[in-house]
């Protein structure tokens, strides 16, 4: 059967995989005392990851009311977010099959909650310590006519706790590996994710991060130099990420066979082009949010890549994305994983060049071709909290795109080779 998916993010995509599941467990009644029989809450899993959804319900409420849902955080602040739901006859709550009557979002969302909480002065939510990297709580309250009726907190694991990070500083290379602290049993896809390739963007520690959490070894490359910085006139040397590839690859429990590499925005085209370039020890490419071929760094042109010192063709400018300009990603031997956001700030006809790579190679099995019409260009980070997120209305669509598409790298990662000698 044909697994390659070309699809546009709508609705929540969730996947559920032993081990690194995306999906809550089986609600367990977390968070009410042993033998309550008032209204309370159910939590599918408590304490719970920051990468997973939770899984939340309120039962043993009167039907027919309205229950106002209210969440708090407080991490030197306050961060607030609520939503108003009908009980129906049965009495329970879900927030992921009920449609809220006002919240700040539209439609059933387990996580709405989370993804939309803001603080009252308007900060914005910028640090990926505050939401992801650090364990925080959220409290929960339900009340029916201005009375509690009940509470609960929820207890968010950080990404640090379960992918710990090591400098690297090893034959020329820099960067940060990501040690999975699950045990999984046997090796694992490794992961190399060109960081530094954004200036002022912190996505690759966060990418690398919850890569390891969900099992898998991952290096955050420091793509320009010591501390990952971008300058217009960089460009990376083929000798650089070929050292990375074989220090990763000699690291104990990854997948020498199974090596994939990762890019996003301006780091997209690194990961195309050396996934293509070395298909013998590069399987599978994600690469969403950038160019499917490689652009001379401006104002002045210089090479995006070089090989021995020498320049590897690229195209000026971003705005002509022909046959001839996208790189040659049907030597890619592995999955493919690409997207697009059709309100893409920074890349304004990024579509057009996820279309023109898909015209050279048409999906395969286990590729995913993702189409985010409505999503703004930070569309790749991952889900579940208000990090980075736009103003509303592009914010719910940008976090479904989100989750979609982190559904479809987990789905990349875990999928068995159909490529002989891989």
């Amino acid at each position: 059967m044909n697994t390659a998916r070309v699809r546009t993010a709508g609705r929540r995509v969730l996947a559920a995989l032993a081990g690194v599941a995306l999906t809550a467990a089986v609600l367990t009644g977390c968070g009410a005392p042993s033998g309550a029989t008032g209204p309370r809450f159910q939590l599918g899993e408590n304490p719970s990851p920051v990468w997973q959804p939770v899984g939340i319900r309120i039962v043993a409420l009167p039907p027919g009311q309205r229950v106002t849902v209210h969440a708090a955080l407080r991490p030197g602040g306050i961060w607030t977010s609520q939503a108003v739901y009908a009980v129906p006859a049965d009495g329970v709550v879900d927030l992921a099959r009920d449609v809220p009557l006002e919240a700040p979002f539209t439609g059933a969302d387990g996580m709405g909650l989370f993804w939309t909480l803001r603080s009252a002065t308007g900060e914005p939510a910028t640090s990926d310590v505050m939401w992801g990297g650090s364990s925080f709580s959220v409290d929960l309250q339900a009340s029916i006519g201005g009375r509690p009726v009940a509470e609960t907190r929820v207890q968010r694991t950080g990404l640090s706790l379960a992918a710990p990070a090591r400098a690297i500083f090893d034959d020329g290379i820099t960067g940060d590996y990501f040690q999975p602290t699950s045990s999984a049993e046997g090796v694992r896809p490794g992961i190399i994710v060109f960081d530094g390739t954004d200036p002022g963007e912190q996505s690759g520690v966060l990418t690398s991060a919850t890569l390891a959490a969900l099992g898998f070894p991952t290096l955050d490359l420091s793509t320009y130099g010591s501390v990952g910085e971008s300058a217009p006139l960089h460009s990376l040397p083929a000798e650089t990420f070929l050292t990375a590839l074989g220090w990763l690859r000699s690291q104990p429990g990854v997948d020498d066979q199974h090596i994939f590499t990762f890019g996003t925005s301006r780091g997209a085209q690194l990961a195309l082009w050396a996934a293509a370039a070395y298909p013998g020890t590069v399987y599978g490419a994600i690469a969403p949010g950038g160019t499917t071929g490689l652009i001379c760094p401006s104002p002045v042109p210089s090479p995006a890549v070089t090989v021995d010192g020498a320049w590897v063709p690229c195209t000026t400018g971003t705005h002509d994305p022909v046959p001839a300009a996208v790189l040659d990603i049907e030597r890619i031997p592995g999955p493919v994983v690409l997207g697009c956001a059709g309100r893409d700030e920074e890349l304004t006809n990024g579509c057009a060049w996820l279309d023109a790579a898909a015209r050279k190679r048409p999906p395969r099995e286990g590729d995913s071709y993702l189409r985010a019409p409505r999503a703004t260009h930070l569309f790749y980070l991952p889900p579940y909290t208000p990090l980075l997120l736009p103003e509303p209305p592009a914010a719910q669509s940008t976090e479904r795109a989100r989750e979609a598409l982190w559904a479809d790298i987990l789905t990349a990662l875990t999928a068995p080779s159909s490529v002989p000698g891989h």
